[in-house]
């Protein structure tokens, strides 16, 4: 079976996939597992030194779930994202009422890809950020109300995807 069967079948099974286990079934890293996907399903950004732009872009969307994925760990957290400042080599995000808030190191990643794949058979957009070290570090999900997504922020998501990639 080669990739893009697998990819299939992993994305057609009745268990969550997500990109590390799609990574862990090609034997590649997370990276190299995005960039297997079909084209329908994930686009890169065309240059990462836009990620200030595309923060900003994304702290216009209504609510999000940011995930941090950590040695196997998840960390979700809804809210509407903040913008932030750039200094002493960190995207910081301030803001005093601010859920998301902290320091981001823009030249640690290597690029961002908006994918969408079904998540628990469930439609799910996401924007993914990658290490240099090809590893997903965090997601900006589109948010959800009563499991079903925010149509105005999913509406933002796919104007954002066209404007960035």
């Amino acid at each position: 079976m080669n990739n893009e069967e697998k990819i299939a079948q992993l994305m057609n099974a009745k268990k969550p996939v997500t990109l590390g286990l799609i990574a862990k079934e090609l034997g590649c890293s997370d990276l190299e597992a995005a960039r297997a996907l079909p084209t329908e399903n994930c686009s890169f950004i065309k240059d990462i030194n836009r990620f200030d732009d595309l923060w900003l872009c994304m702290s216009q969307w209504e609510k999000v779930t940011l995930f941090i994925i950590h040695e196997g760990h998840v960390f979700e957290i809804q809210s509407k994202l903040s913008a932030g400042k750039r200094a002493m080599g960190y995207y910081n995000i301030l803001d005093k009422g601010a859920v998301i808030g902290g320091h981001i190191r823009p030249e640690s990643l290597e690029t961002a890809a908006f994918i969408s794949m079904p998540f628990m058979e469930r439609e799910s957009h996401y924007v993914a950020f990658f290490g240099k070290d090809q590893k997903l570090h965090f997601c900006i999900y589109v948010g959800r109300e009563n499991h079903q997504l925010i149509e105005s922020v999913k509406e933002g998501f796919l104007k954002a995807k066209t404007q960035f990639c």
